[in-house]
């Protein structure tokens, strides 16, 4: 590649080429994209260098839209209950169209990018973009509730804690340390589940 363009392009180009990504370059824009396939669904990707090389984009779009208009306002009550305590990025949705993407960026600095920086944000947006592509389903097409679709999308998480492990306190929230969190899952029997905390090293210990 022509030495006109920036080393972070660069060094985003490199990463996606040793890793043999079938991708599609336009260096002029500093962009460039490419497809990967999750357990659940093929995902589109955007991966973008902007603000005078500030910037890291990584955008991944789901291969679906919420074209019920009507269906909007709860996906994206959906989609905030699956942003809350995310340490690295977060969902989005166009309330035109519906389109539900999953968007971060990286702040380049001084040092540049590194292969190891790029793989984690991408990799971040491929892991969390699986997990929760069953709960807009369940939301979507089967009418479960969001509280109830981002519950079961954490499912496993919580399946990992010992099953005989304190009860969380009732200021569980305020408490940085607690392994659980009050969840209202199933208020009709006066009782409340729990949701896990999730963890501050990445979307829920992602397999990196």
């Amino acid at each position: 590649m022509s030495s006109e363009f920036s080393s972070a392009f660069q060094a985003l180009i490199d990463y996606i080429e040793s890793k043999n990504f079938n991708h599609t370059p336009y260096p002029e824009e500093k962009r460039v994209t490419l497809s990967l396939s999750g357990k659940n669904a093929n995902f589109r990707f955007t991966a973008r260098i902007t603000n005078d090389d500030d910037y890291l984009q990584v955008s991944a779009l789901y291969p679906f839209s919420v074209r019920e208009e009507k269906l909007r306002p709860s996906t994206a009550e959906l989609i905030t209950r699956a942003n809350y305590c995310m340490p690295l990025g977060k969902f989005e949705m166009d309330m035109a169209d519906g389109e539900v993407r999953f968007h971060l960026t990286h702040v380049i600095g001084e040092l540049g990018l590194t292969s190891e920086m790029i793989e984690k944000h991408f990799m971040t947006a491929y892991f969390t973009m699986d997990r929760y592509f069953p709960a807009f389903m369940q939301h979507i097409h089967a009418g479960y509730t969001p509280e109830d679709a981002v519950f079961h999308a954490e499912m496993d998480l919580q399946l990992e804690r010992p099953a005989n492990g304190p009860k969380p306190s009732k200021n569980a929230w305020a408490n940085p340390e607690a392994t659980t969190q009050p969840h209202p899952f199933d208020s009709t029997k006066g009782e409340a589940k729990t949701r896990p905390k999730k963890s501050p090293g990445g979307q829920d210990e992602l397999p990196l």
